[in-house]
């Protein structure tokens, strides 16, 4: 769980997924994404999107 708060702590500063994966311990992105979506029932670009990190469209 800490990996995963401190991706949402960079991804809220603007880090990309990739480098905020790779930060936190992640073997990928897409290791990370898996992870994250289970835990928190979204994947991180639209938990970021709901948070209000950035706003597409």
């Amino acid at each position: 769980m800490r990996r995963l708060d401190a991706v949402r702590h960079m991804l809220l500063a603007g880090t990309s997924l990739a480098y905020a994966a790779a930060a936190a311990g992640f073997a990928d992105q897409s290791h990370m994404t898996r992870h994250f979506a289970k835990t928190f029932g979204l994947t991180p670009g639209r938990w970021l999107q709901i948070a209000g990190g950035t706003q597409h469209g």
